[in-house]
């Protein structure tokens, strides 16, 4: 394969890894939405109704927070690639650096690192909502008799 095939399908390939990673961080913020919309919707029934709401939503704010840890998670393997590449490019290294090898770096990635879930569960971009919601479940149903005599 001459040098500019390999170079145009680099960045191909750069440019299609930084749209799935745009995606994840797109996917971040529907959780996100959908979590905070659950949330209201639990405390306002839970308020309304009975406090026992406030479990199941607790429960799936646990949930959203996993979801969003894991969607993030798996953006890790992707930066791995685009790493990657991006050296390639800055070390003008492209001779070097075969194109078109996403799942195989993303597979000897998995394999060195494993799920990174539970790692991407305490950064900032997915604790947060979901940490605090489950929290504001969890004072209310205790506050729960006080608040809502």
């Amino acid at each position: 394969m001459n040098e500019d095939t390999r170079a145009d399908l680099l960045k191909d390939e750069y440019i299609m890894l930084q749209n799935f990673y745009e995606d994840i961080d797109s996917k971040g913020l529907t959780i996100k939405n959908w979590a905070i919309t659950v949330a209201l919707a639990a405390i306002g029934a839970g308020v309304v109704y009975s406090k026992e709401i406030l479990i199941v939503g607790f429960f799936a704010a646990l949930v959203f927070w996993y979801l969003e840890a894991h969607w993030r998670g798996l953006s890790h393997f992707f930066s791995t690639r685009i790493k990657d590449i991006e050296a390639a490019f800055q070390t003008d290294n492209r001779k070097t650096v075969l194109p078109l090898q996403v799942y195989s770096t993303w597979t000897n990635e998995y394999k060195r690192v494993g799920n990174q879930t539970w790692k991407y569960m305490w950064k900032q971009s997915s604790f947060l909502p979901h940490a605090g919601i489950a929290i504001a479940y969890i004072l209310l149903y205790g506050f729960y008799p006080v608040l809502f005599p």
